[in-house]
């Protein structure tokens, strides 16, 4: 019974680092499109450079806070 229940927390695990991974490269693509939206209406390059690494650093906390969210013991 108990090794059943570890094969399932198992599985749930690799689907919430699925996600997890997901959720990145989704605001990963979107800094990527932000930075071409914005080196095409004028916004100096810096800017526009600073756009990637910066939406990429907030999906890397917004997949942390999911993955570490419910396997806290209350």
């Amino acid at each position: 019974m108990n090794l059943k229940l570890k094969g399932l927390r198992d599985a749930l695990m690799f689907g919430k680092v699925l996600s997890a991974g997901l959720v990145v490269a989704g605001y990963a693509f979107l800094g990527v499109w932000l930075s071409n939206w914005l080196a095409t209406n004028g916004w100096p390059i810096l800017v526009s450079l600073c756009a990637v690494p910066a939406v990429a650093a907030f999906g890397m906390w917004q997949g942390w806070l999911f993955l570490t969210k419910g396997s806290k013991k209350k």
